[in-house]
């Protein structure tokens, strides 16, 4: 009887060469587009903060004004100021002052709204024309004593 020696048939073996290089051309561009929607996120926040101060801000100077059209220059004034100094950029903005219950003697409430678009199109999300618009707007009570 004759033994032959028999190696085993070496089988192929699948080697996770390369492997590396895959995971992170699938995972980068992933990782990526989350942190831009943190991004977009964290602005988006920190826009409607400044424009809630605005609004808030317009409508407490309205108040104390004295007639419908000095609120209206005052509300707007002061929202736009604040806006500014929140280092808010706005591509457009728009700030109304709605004064017609104001009259020296009277109580009632002066309603200011703003509105701003906020850029996000240098993010390069999939977000409509590349802005957001955010609105707020404040009910301030009008002191009847004010002008006395």
């Amino acid at each position: 009887m004759s033994h032959e020696t028999r190696t085993p048939r070496a089988w192929p073996r699948w080697s996770d060469a390369g492997s590396v290089s895959v995971e992170a051309a699938v995972l980068v561009p992933a990782v990526l587009f989350v942190g831009l929607l943190i991004i977009a996120g964290a602005r988006t926040s920190s826009a409607q903060q400044a424009v809630d101060n605005a609004a808030t801000a317009a409508a407490r100077a309205a108040s104390i004004a004295r007639s419908p059209a000095a609120a209206q220059q005052a509300g707007a004034a002061v929202a736009r100021e604040r806006l500014g100094r929140e280092g808010l950029t706005c591509q457009d903005s728009s700030v109304a002052v709605d004064a017609g219950q104001i009259a020296v003697g009277r109580a009632g409430h002066v309603r200011a709204t703003v509105t701003c678009r906020v850029q996000l199109s240098d993010l390069a999300l999939p977000v409509p024309a590349g802005t957001r618009t955010i609105t707020s707007t404040f009910t301030s009570p009008v002191d009847p004593y004010r002008g006395t």
